[in-house]
């Protein structure tokens, strides 16, 4: 592996189904390998390497959390020689689970934070939770601060456990997007090792989704653990799911699909390249600051997207598009459709979606309303009705004409 100061140009998108030998993905079995090499890829110049858990010893404890009388799950995580602490508030739907337990929602949500207005501390239960489990899934709100601060200080639970930078090995220069999504794993872990049994809740049914930075992690989660059977990034962005290979800043728009005008334009700058490796750089791991341009990057996030693809697993892209000029939301629709080939490959390509509200940098309720449909059907097999569809149809259909050029192969079947 070059350094990254010494990575080469790559003219269009990296290629999804070529191995780095030349040779071609194929295959299930194809895809396995390509998807070590991707995971390899991602780790050394972009997000970092995720610590091994056979190093790591993971406990659990419940207690009622006093303000909104929720159940606090507080994980322990001991691994050299230190120990450290994360939580997730848990909301439990009301009645009896089902047979092996609910399926839950993990969301990026810190339940104790300042109130922009007031500027008071509050303590409360998220939108998104309260929907989830009064739709029968638990609502587990995840606060990645606990993991790490958002800061280059890379304080917090992950970085007490793994110093950064530690003997200057390359494999300890990890970012925080990959600090915050080994908190999510660490509360599957601990499901796994009986809370998921004490809570009525099911290991292996875990949805999990953020918005903007969270969003990014959020991706990384899907990509990095295969046992998140739902990956749900919303307004990710550069770094998460929009390629970075695009951009649309002052691209016009036909809107009328999803209730907007017939000629949108998007005003906004597209978050630059600089931005991720400048103050925003201690998102990533060491040698992506390192990295010249984004034509030298050796993966791009249809990669991203890819990797969520497995057995029995699912991809729901959110995002805006008004509200989302700085994200790019052309740039994640091609992101979502350029890694359908691995989708299609596993013979799972209706797992593949995209949501596209026309405002709001969030994960909206008519997104959890049409998550959770979904979700029912596809995922539990229990809905009534098949769920309303998901695709980038604002893009591929109604605005193919002034999509960036590296669609073309991708519009062949639209």
């Amino acid at each position: 592996m070059p350094a990254p100061k010494e990575l080469p140009l790559t003219e269009g998108l990296p290629e999804l189904m070529t191995f780095l030998n030349g040779d071609a993905v194929e295959t299930p079995e194809d895809w396995s390998r390509r998807r070590e090499e991707l995971l390899e890829l991602y780790s050394r110049y972009v997000y970092g390497y995720m610590p091994d858990p056979a190093g790591e010893k993971v406990s659990w404890t419940l207690s009622e959390e006093p303000e909104t009388h929720g159940t606090l799950l507080e994980v322990t995580v001991e691994a050299n020689g230190r120990s450290a602490q994360i939580a997730a508030l848990i909301t439990l739907p009301d009645g009896e689970a089902p047979a092996g337990g609910w399926p839950f929602f993990v969301e990026y949500a810190p339940w104790h934070y300042r109130d922009w207005f007031s500027k008071e501390w509050v303590t409360a239960v998220s939108q998104n939770c309260r929907y989830a489990a009064s739709r029968g899934y638990a609502g587990v709100q995840y606060d990645p601060s606990l993991a790490s601060s958002d800061n280059n200080l890379r304080t917090g639970a992950f970085f007490r456990l793994y110093p950064y930078g530690e003997r200057g090995n390359p494999q300890s220069t990890r970012g925080v997007l990959l600090a915050w999504a080994w908190g999510v794993s660490k509360i599957i872990d601990a499901m796994e090792a009986g809370a998921g049994e004490a809570l009525h809740i099911d290991p292996a049914l875990s949805l999990v989704g953020g918005v903007s930075r969270w969003g990014k992690s959020a991706a990384v989660a899907g990509a990095y653990d295969p046992r998140i059977r739902v990956t749900i990034p919303s307004c990710s962005g550069l770094g998460g799911t929009a390629v970075f290979r695009t951009d649309n800043h002052g691209k016009t728009y036909d809107l009328t699909r999803l209730g907007g005008p017939e000629a949108w334009v998007n005003e906004s700058q597209n978050e630059p390249f600089s931005n991720l490796k400048g103050g925003e750089g201690y998102w990533f791991c060491g040698n992506f600051v390192s990295v010249p341009t984004v034509r030298n990057l050796p993966v791009d996030q249809h990669m991203l997207c890819a990797l969520a693809a497995g057995p029995g697993r699912h991809l729901i892209l959110v995002t805006g598009i008004t509200s989302e000029g700085w994200n790019n939301t052309e740039g994640q629709c091609l992101a979502w459709r350029a890694s359908r080939p691995v989708w299609d490959l596993l013979g799972i390509g209706g797992n593949s979606n995209i949501l596209i509200h026309l405002d709001g940098h969030a994960i909206l309720p008519s997104d959890m309303e049409a998550i959770l449909d979904y979700c029912d059907s596809r995922l539990l097999g229990r809905g009534e009705a098949e769920p309303q569809p998901m695709d980038g149809a604002v893009f591929l259909r109604d605005n193919r004409d002034r999509l960036d050029p590296l669609f073309a192969p991708y519009l062949t079947d639209e």
